[in-house]
């Protein structure tokens, strides 16, 4: 077998748009596993939010969370790589988000394994509702608050006006693009993490850490987020529904995540 190593996505990869992960793609998995391929979970979201997840794939060592910014020991529940926003950067992101962007953005901290929200609102409860995390509300402006309490922030989200995404993006990208990592991950959500941090990194620590060349890796994704371990990958694969942004740096596009895009690659690229 040639690719020792895969690595995907979840929301808008593993998982469908109405927030399944189908049998064929679970017992896809599986075959891989069985032919001694190692299989990895790399996604935007909280460990907590993840782990029903690889417990369903029977997963047990490590799994790739914030957006690369948090490698996590499933046997041990340890953060084993991590990176994180300093405390000040996350202020001034916070503070000019709400300066200059308070009517089509909702931020949101993730500190400690929390999602923490200044008020709860309808953008952000139907986000927790999906990812199904319990929003902790401190009752005051993020920027306020990480100062006060001292954090720094694993990421910053913002739920975003989806007409006006990509121009805000821009701007956060001209201001703060020398210290963090801005990108869109999905409809409406903007994410910011440490420069250094990305799912192609956290996808390079894990294979050193097994002595997996890149030659033997597979990254499979759906958003720009993924496209640093598609690029790091020796086969990058995008979903049959990625961003376009995607698809361009892919080497192949295979079918979506509503109709077993990722069990497709499995048997037909990697297996075979």
């Amino acid at each position: 077998m040639k690719y020792k190593l895969l690595v995907c996505d979840f929301d808008g990869t593993l998982y469908t748009d109405d927030f399944k992960v189908t049998d064929e793609t679970v017992e896809a998995v599986e075959l891989f596993k069985a032919q001694g391929g190692k299989f990895v979970i790399a996604t935007g979201r909280l460990y907590q939010a993840v782990k029903p997840f690889a417990e369903l794939f029977k997963l047990t060592d490590e799994i790739i969370t914030y957006q690369g910014s948090g490698v996590y020991d499933l046997k041990t529940d340890g953060l084993i790589y991590s990176q994180e926003i300093d405390r000040d950067l996350a202020a001034s992101v916070y503070a000019y988000l709400y300066k200059k962007y308070s009517e089509i953005t909702s931020p949101m901290l993730f500190y400690d394994d929390k999602c923490i929200v200044e008020e709860e609102n309808e953008f952000n409860k139907y986000f927790a509702s999906i990812v199904k995390v319990p929003l902790v509300c401190v009752h005051e402006k993020l920027d306020d608050y990480v100062i006060a309490n001292n954090l720094n922030a694993r990421k910053i989200l913002s739920l975003t006006d989806n007409n006006y995404i990509r121009e805000v993006i821009q701007d956060l990208q001209n201001k703060f693009g020398d210290k963090l990592n801005i990108n869109q991950s999905s409809k409406g959500l903007l994410e910011c993490v440490n420069s250094k941090a990305s799912k192609g990194n956290a996808v390079k620590f894990i294979a050193e850490k097994y002595n997996i060349p890149r030659e033997q890796i597979c990254a499979i994704g759906d958003a720009e987020n993924d496209n640093s371990m598609i690029q790091f990958a020796g086969l990058g694969v995008a979903m049959g529904n990625a961003m376009e942004e995607t698809k361009k740096v892919a080497d192949y596009v295979c079918d979506t995540n509503n109709n077993n895009g990722v069990a497709k690659v499995i048997k037909q690229l990697i297996l075979q």
